[in-house]
């Protein structure tokens, strides 16, 4: 059995009409559809739900053409200027009243016009604003990238200082500890390598009573022995 309908689209569109005019001063650009819906449930229809708006597929069509009807509309009042023939005018509009009437009109053209510049003013505004978050945005993402780039560099050149100057088999562990290598090769045991590997609580004897050249001499052949005596297997 089909669903009983909580309103039908003659008394729909006829309230979508209505609404426009009275609550949207005929601007079809003020139009929300969850306010629409309150103004349909305090008028006559109280159990009409927002979603049985969005489901109807006539309706929704209705609204969108509108829109694209207004978009273009606007667009052609902002390119079209009307230059004002005095003779003309004078000649169509000969009574006061005529001529109150036809200024009247004009009048509303015009402001139409201003209404229209205002829109698109504000809308360009916003644009400008947004235009200036993505350009700062953008500038933080360079930035980022190139600390990365700096990052990555800093680490290629400790790999290959890893690769060249510590002992092979010492490296392995370390890179496969960082998860850098993947080979299961080992030449030293897990034991040992715990045991061998200078440490940040490793203690080194640097202690030389010669001369500040020679203590920074004597401190890299420290390290140097070091490092031989702890890789002597």
């Amino acid at each position: 059995m089909a669903r009983r309908r909580l309103i039908s689209d003659e008394d729909l569109f006829e309230k979508f009409e209505e609404y426009i005019l009275n609550e949207c001063s005929n601007d079809i650009s003020l139009f929300k559809l969850p306010k629409f819906g309150d103004y349909l449930r305090v008028t006559g229809f109280p159990e009409v739900a927002d979603t049985t708006l969005r489901r109807n597929k006539n309706f929704r069509l209705t609204i969108e053409k509108r829109k694209a009807e207004a978009e273009d509309e606007e667009f052609q009042t902002i390119i079209t200027y009307k230059t004002l023939d005095i003779d003309s005018f004078m000649m169509t509009n000969r009574t006061p009243r005529a001529i109150r009437s036809a200024l009247v009109e004009l009048n509303k053209y015009y402001k139409r016009i201003v209404e229209v510049a205002l829109k698109y003013k504000d809308e360009a505004e916003v644009l400008v604003i947004e235009n200036k978050k993505l350009q700062e945005q953008l500038e933080t993402t360079t930035g980022k990238s190139e600390e990365c780039k700096l990052l990555m560099d800093e680490i290629s050149s400790l790999k290959s200082i890893i690769k060249t100057t510590v002992y092979p088999e010492i490296a392995n562990e370390l890179l496969k500890a960082e998860g850098l290598l993947k080979s299961e090769n080992r030449i030293i045991s897990d034991d040992y390598l715990a045991s061998q590997i200078i440490t940040a609580d490793s203690k080194i004897d640097l202690q030389s009573k010669s001369t500040s050249k020679d203590g920074a001499k004597n401190k890299i052949v420290n390290i140097k022995n070091l490092l031989d005596s702890k890789t002597n297997y």
